[in-house]
């Protein structure tokens, strides 16, 4: 197995880890079902993954701070339009983005997907 796929399944697990217990700390958070969780981390992963190659964000400390921040209200919030079962508040999705990216802060970098 690549590098890179290793380090995207790895990214796959520790965002489900996160995003579950971000939606469990989220006032208006609601996920229906464990499948919809794994469903919406997987498209918040993979949507995150691409803008972050079409922009090239992260690769600059900011893009992974501020720029990183403010991309995560947005992917975080825009989930629902695309996974039936999951509901959040644009109030709750800068609470969610605030607690998964202090969490994503402090893992380790070699989690990250280059």
């Amino acid at each position: 197995m690549s590098n890179r796929l290793t380090k995207i399944i790895t990214r796959l697990f520790i965002s489900i880890s996160i995003f579950a217990f971000t939606v469990f700390l989220t006032p208006n958070f609601n996920i229906d079902n464990i499948y919809i969780l794994l469903i919406s981390s997987l498209f918040i992963v993979i949507v995150d993954y691409i803008a972050s190659t079409i922009t090239g964000i992260h690769d600059y400390p900011i893009g992974r701070g501020v720029v990183g921040f403010f991309s995560a209200i947005v992917i975080i919030y825009a989930t629902q339009f695309f996974i039936t079962g999951y509901y959040i508040s644009i109030t709750s999705s800068i609470v969610a983005a605030l607690i998964y990216s202090f969490i994503d802060f402090i893992l380790p970098n070699d989690t990250k997907i280059e």
